[in-house]
């Protein structure tokens, strides 16, 4: 999303999922848009938020088996 928060900034985000696939959290970052185009930005971003993503996920199945994880 470009110029949501101000002027120049560029985010970019994906969502966590519970072991039931609901959306219960989302993992973003921003940076200056510069001379890049928004599908570069995600080009570089989007892998490294994806895995990260996926470690966070697969984190919540673990703990949630041995402690429920009471999420909204």
């Amino acid at each position: 999303m470009d110029d949501e928060l101000e002027p120049g900034l560029r985010s970019v985000a994906v969502p966590v999922h519970d072991g039931d696939g609901r959306a219960v959290a989302a993992l973003g970052v921003s940076t200056h848009a510069g001379d890049r185009s928004p599908a570069a930005t995600r080009a570089a971003v989007l892998p490294a938020l994806r895995e990260a993503a996926a470690a966070v996920e697969a984190d919540l199945r673990v703990a949630g088996r041995y402690l429920p994880v009471a999420l909204p």
